[in-house]
């Protein structure tokens, strides 16, 4: 199930790890090197540390959440920046049966550049980094490249989260919760990893 991120206060830190199995192979007479890579088998990881709440009116909301995950059953969505990367909201899947490195796209409000190398998109609940600048035609349609690989094959006219990317994450230990301090001092960090 998927659970609602409380809204305030924001995270402090955020630490983002990728996991991408792989298998290392050295030959005994050359000494030359082969990895072998697990390509769709890629998953994020996070440790979220909040700032300190004072008061306890403050902190309920993030204690409900941290019971509203179930340990590591239930999902939330996690944001990936923190700011708007642009100001489009109608960008949309061009073309069902997509997988690979690739997505074409449409729906975007005018031609040009439109994402740089580095941003993220979401699709398919998917986080993926864009690996190229993405340019829109004068049609609104432009193909963006991505990594890690889409796993899930989105529909004709998914919606693909431009403006705020997110990550579905899931506790990964069954055990979370909170600290409590003097004053109402409360402290709250947990990991996650990709989930959707």
């Amino acid at each position: 199930m998927l659970i609602q991120f409380p809204t305030s206060p924001v995270p402090q830190k955020i630490q983002w790890t990728i996991e991408q199995p792989g298998q290392a192979n050295r030959g005994e007479f050359t000494g030359r090197r082969r990895v072998t890579l697990l390509s769709a088998a890629p998953r994020l990881h996070a440790q979220v540390t909040m700032p300190p709440i004072l008061g306890e009116d403050r902190v309920l909301d993030w204690r409900a959440f941290v019971f509203d995950c179930d340990g590591i059953a239930n999902k939330f969505r996690l944001v990936a920046c923190e700011r708007d990367q642009v100001n489009e909201s109608n960008v949309i899947v061009d073309g069902a049966g997509q997988f690979g490195q690739t997505l074409a796209t449409r729906g975007w409000s005018s031609s040009g550049q439109k994402l740089k190398r580095g941003h993220f998109i979401t699709v398919g609940e998917q986080l993926l980094v864009v690996r190229a600048p993405v340019i829109a035609d004068g049609t609104g349609r432009a193909t963006i490249s991505v990594k890690p690989y889409i796993r899930v094959q989105p529909a004709d006219g998914a919606a693909i989260e431009v403006r705020r990317p997110y990550a579905v994450m899931s506790m990964t230990d069954p055990k979370s919760g909170w600290e409590a301090g003097v004053g109402q001092n409360y402290a709250v960090t947990f990991e996650c990893e990709e989930a959707f």
